[in-house]
Order: C-alpha cells, then sequence, then structure tokens
C-alpha cells in the first residue's frame, strides 16, 4: 500500500548503529550523561505530517511497545538495538507526528518500578500518553493452563494490585498515564463455564481499587463477554478494551458501547493467525505485508461516528480514543496506524463503503500475548 512505501522509503537512509553522545553531565537518575547514547528521531515524510494534522488531540495512537531496531527511518533515523530503544527511545518515538501513545507491554510480566515509569515519563512530551498492561499475576487464573504451578496467586488482588501495580503508575507516569489495562489470559473451564460468577468477581475487584486511573478490561475467552460483564464494567467505571485477535469475536461486535468512558482498541493480530508464524512473516516489522483491510474497516467504522470536521480541516472529537496497533497485525505497526488515520483523515466521515476483502488470516492456534 502508498502508505507503508512512503514509511518505508526512508529505512534505505538508515545507518547501522550511529549513536551521539551527550554532553557531560548528570540526570535525574545520576547517570553519566556523557555515557548515554541518543537516539535519534526519523524524518518524517509529507504523508505522515500531512495525516496527523488532521487528527484529532484527544485520539491517540500509538504502538504495542517501541524497542524495534526494523523501525529505521520510519521511527527511529537509524539503526539502533533493542536495548538501546527500551532505554532510550522513548524521546525519539514521541516526535513521530502521528505516535502521541505507547503500549507498555514489559509490565504484563513484572510491575516497574516509579524510577522506571518516571525515566519513562520524563522523555516524552506533556500531551504524550502511556497505556500500561497491568502484571499478568493478577489477570491469570490458578485454575487455568497457564496459571497452575506458578507459585502463591495474586489473581484478581486488589491489595496486591494497589501497592504493586497501581501505585507506582501514578506517581511515576503522573498525568501522563491514560489506561491501566488488565488483559486477562484464557481463564479456563472454572470461569468461562460460569461468566457471571466471573463477574461478580470482577466487579468486586475493580471497583476495590483506588478512584482516579482510568481502568480497562481485555478479555481471551468470548464466553465472558455479555451482560453480566458489562454490568460490572459499567458499575465500576471500567470499560472494555476491544482487541482485533483469533480468540476473539469481531472488533465491532464484542460489547454494547454506551459512550460512556474512552474508546480503546487494541489490534493485536490479523484474525485467524497466531503470534509465532506471525512474527516470523513479518520481521524486521518496516513494512505492510499482509494487510487486514476488514479489521481496518471495522476500526474506522467504531472511531468515524465521534468525529467532528472542523473549518480548519482539522478534525475534533467528542470522546477520547485510544488506538493500540501490534506489528503482527499486519506487518509493521507505524504503518498500520498511518493507514488507518489516513482511512479517518481524507474520507468522506459519512461514507459507510466497505474495505475490499483481500483475504481471509491463515489458520493456527492462537497463542495469548
Amino acid at each position: 500500500m502508498a502508505g507503508s512505501d512512503a514509511l518505508s522509503s526512508n529505512r534505505s537512509g538508515a545507518m547501522a548503529a550511529g549513536m551521539e553522545q551527550l554532553p557531560a553531565q548528570q540526570n535525574l537518575f545520576g547517570e553519566s550523561l556523557e555515557e548515554l547514547p541518543v537516539v535519534r528521531a526519523a524524518l518524517p515524510t509529507e504523508e505522515v505530517v500531512r495525516t496527523a494534522a488532521r487528527m484529532p488531540k484527544n485520539l491517540h495512537f500509538g504502538t504495542s511497545s517501541w524497542t524495534f531496531p526494523g523501525w529505521a527511518g520510519i521511527v527511529y533515523h537509524d539503526v539502533y538495538a533493542a536495548s538501546a530503544l527500551a532505554r532510550y527511545g522513548l524521546h525519539a518515538y514521541a516526535k513521530h507526528p502521528l505516535l502521541s501513545m505507547v503500549s507498555l507491554d514489559s509490565t504484563f510480566y513484572r510491575p516497574a518500578p516509579v524510577e522506571q515509569l518516571a525515566r519513562y515519563a520524563a522523555q516524552v512530551p506533556d500531551h504524550f500518553r502511556f497505556l500500561v498492561k497491568a502484571y499478568s499475576g493478577l489477570t491469570t487464573a490458578p485454575e487455568s493452563t497457564r496459571g497452575s504451578g506458578t507459585g502463591e496467586s495474586v489473581f484478581l488482588d486488589p491489595d496486591f494490585a494497589t501497592r504493586a501495580v497501581i501505585r507506582p503508575l501514578v506517581e511515576g507516569l503522573g498525568s501522563k498515564l491514560a489506561v491501566v489495562l488488565f488483559q486477562f489470559s484464557p481463564l479456563g473451564a472454572v470461569h468461562t463455564r460460569a461468566p457471571g460468577s466471573f463477574a461478580r468477581r470482577l466487579e468486586a475487584f475493580l471497583g476495590a481499587l483506588p478512584v482516579g486511573p482510568q481502568y480497562a478490561v481485555e478479555l481471551r475467552d468470548a464466553q465472558i463477554l455479555g451482560s453480566q460483564y458489562e454490568r460490572a464494567l459499567e458499575a465500576t467505571g471500567a470499560v472494555h478494551c476491544r482487541s482485533v485477535h483469533s480468540r476473539m469475536p469481531p472488533v465491532d461486535e464484542q460489547v454494547t458501547d454506551s459512550g460512556k468512558g474512552p474508546l480503546i482498541i487494541r489490534w493485536m493480530l490479523r484474525p485467524g493467525d497466531d503470534y509465532e508464524s506471525a512474527g516470523a512473516r513479518y520481521a524486521p516489522f518496516h513494512r505492510l505485508v499482509q494487510p487486514d483491510e476488514l479489521s481496518r474497516s471495522r476500526i474506522a467504522g467504531m472511531v468515524r461516528p465521534w468525529l467532528v470536521p472542523g473549518l480548519s480541516g482539522a478534525l475534533s472529537a467528542e470522546r477520547d480514543m485510544h488506538i493500540v496497533a501490534a506489528n503482527n497485525a499486519e506487518g509493521s505497526a507505524p504503518a498500520t496506524l498511518l493507514e488507518l488515520a489516513k482511512v479517518l483523515a481524507f474520507r468522506d466521515l459519512n461514507s459507510v463503503e466497505p474495505f475490499r476483502v483481500s483475504g481471509s488470516g491463515r489458520g493456527g492456534a492462537p497463542r495469548d500475548c
């Protein structure tokens, strides 16, 4: 597609490692800045700048993590090691005109300390936002395959969540914290056969968390969806995170949209695909490999009703919206977001013409992520 070509055109000029040095002084964390590599931002294409200028300020696009060397020439000026991008790359990422948010995924595996979170917040401007995945122990049922043999369970433990997750996030990220996401791994038959019982337990958990942050729930079991689940979210002010994922129904058919709270969408995986094979096909994630036009059409259809054209040509939004894309969705998360933004920016907002579906997704047993 044209957008992916425009994104990848800058790649040819990317150099394989260049890292400049900051002046000799210390930062707030006591590190010598002369030893810190500078990760430089790529020069955005005219298409990216023009598209981003049309987007509402409260429509935040972001990617699932930011540590991909293959984004050289797209997001980053050069090819940097993933480890360097993880520690120092956010400030360059945040300079991309379209990327005003990021999904912090490493916290799914281990809660981040306040100091690390503050380091991230210091690298980005005030308007930038973080969607943060809560520690997986809170969302992994001990009865499930993933939960067996993991030691003492903190599944749906609000005290642990408050102490180890919520308070550090609020202190470290401050106003830049947009969403705390509880992504549940496949729960197992104990819960999927009794969705009402799970919904009641979820409501009690969410209701016991500190007031202030926006909480969202993402599922990997379609059996949990329904009126009892939606009532649990509404009662606690939480929202459902709609996901494009092989284990879930179509993104626009998962819950009834009451219009309350932000619209949160994570475009993770082409329906019918699995993470391992998608990652192998799509690496190094520098271009769209397998466009998923049906999912793009569905997501655009969910966003478009909330957009209002302005006299200056820019759009405004009547609702906060956060859209995250992963590389495994189509091949390159930044390219995925650009193509979606172009659809929203330059097509008639009243148009309901569907995209041409280019083919069905590949089969394979999906792995949760």
